[in-house]
């Protein structure tokens, strides 16, 4: 019988960070922060998934995970890739793929903090967790700024956020169930995912831009 096991992954922003909601302010503010019901910032699981699924891949492709594959008796370049998020080749139909082993809950603010911020008399402070940038684009050749180009992003301060990392075997393929079900029985679910942690330094939008660097860390939940 498979079982669950759990931790928590913290993400500490370093600078100002943007993870967008699709929406604007209308005249004010082109790009909004991504904000939960209570009006609070988080990056949402899918989006830690995806950073986690990209660090994976490339700690493997450095042999990070050698001594790993020869514990678990996994052979193939992205074995522990597959194992841990499921198949992700362009030639696997809907059918024939197999589903992961990592879920990732919304990274939130500590559950203290947002029962604080959430209460209706903190709506200054809340508004607070934001600024706002302005850039505009700059003509090559004139160097002047070129008209009707400025755009304002809304962002969010550096906080720390925290969300539930956890494994679970859900593959449908007998072979692949079972080395999901080896990854808990050798209880080397962390010893995967933490090592490729430093390849996560990013998170969010306009990275090139300098924003969104930061800190992730595990530890048991």
């Amino acid at each position: 019988m498979s079982v669950t096991q759990s931790f928590e992954l913290r993400l500490d922003f370093q600078n100002y960070w943007h993870t967008g909601s699709g929406q604007s302010s209308g005249h004010h503010l082109d790009a909004l922060c991504q904000k939960d019901t209570a009006g609070l910032p988080y990056v949402s699981g899918r989006q830690l998934k995806g950073l986690l699924r990209h660090a994976v891949r490339r700690a493997e492709a450095w042999g990070w995970y050698d001594q790993a594959k020869q514990t678990l008796q996994l052979t193939g370049s992205n074995a522990i890739e597959t194992v841990l998020f499921g198949s992700s080749s362009q030639d696997d139909s809907r059918f024939d793929s197999d589903p992961g082993m990592v879920f990732v809950d919304n990274a939130e603010l500590a559950q203290d903090e947002r029962t604080w911020l959430g209460q209706p008399e903190q709506t200054l402070v809340r508004s607070q967790l934001y600024v706002d940038m302005y850039n505009t684009a700059i003509n090559a050749e004139t160097g002047t700024v070129v008209k009707h180009s400025l755009r304002g992003t809304e962002l969010a301060i550096p906080v720390s956020l925290f969300a539930n990392l956890s494994f679970k075997p859900t593959a449908l393929d007998a072979d692949t169930f079972a080395q999901q079900q080896l990854v808990l029985d050798k209880n080397v679910s962390k010893d995967l995912i933490e090592p490729a942690l430093s390849l996560v330094d990013l998170c969010g939008a306009h990275r090139s831009r300098g924003l969104g660097e930061v800190i992730v860390s595990l530890k048991n939940a």
